[in-house]
């Protein structure tokens, strides 16, 4: 009797599974799959400036977009899905694709002339260097007398 239920609790998972993946396929067909992909980043200052790093590994250094308007760096960009000949459907999909839009709130002034940035082993590095202070040498005059 014990060995019973034992396996029938099995299959019936089992079959719980497949009907959640039948679902989870139908919900991926129907969701608009931009909004499910958001690449993970760092944003430090350092004495030099500020840098942001983006994990976007898989995305083509043509599919990105960096922007600075203001203060604001806007980062956007597009990781494809995997092709298609062979795939049946996702068994685990973790790794998310479409289109995203980072956007980050820069708390320095930036040097524009100097801003830089790199793609290498899936990273985004973004260099935002601090402005200098504009030094202005200012002169006293001697004040008119107050008769």
């Amino acid at each position: 009797m014990h060995r019973l239920i034992k396996i029938r609790i099995v299959r019936d998972l089992d079959h719980l599974e497949e009907r959640v993946r039948r679902w989870m396929d139908n919900v991926f067909e129907l969701q608009d799959m931009s909004v499910f992909f958001r690449p993970h980043a760092d944003f430090y200052e350092t004495s030099q400036g500020c840098v942001v790093r983006l994990d976007v590994a898989g995305v083509a250094k043509e599919d990105l977009s960096i922007t600075l308007v203001g203060q604001e760096l806007i980062i956007r960009g597009r990781r494809l899905p995997p092709p298609p000949q062979g795939l049946r459907r996702f068994i685990h999909l973790e790794m998310g694709f479409g289109n995203f839009e980072r956007r980050f709130a820069v708390p320095i002034p930036v040097d524009l002339r100097g801003v830089e940035a790199q793609y290498l082993d899936g990273i985004l590095e973004v260099q935002l260097p601090r402005k200098k202070p504009r030094q202005v040498q200012i002169t006293v005059k001697e004040a008119p007398d107050r008769e």
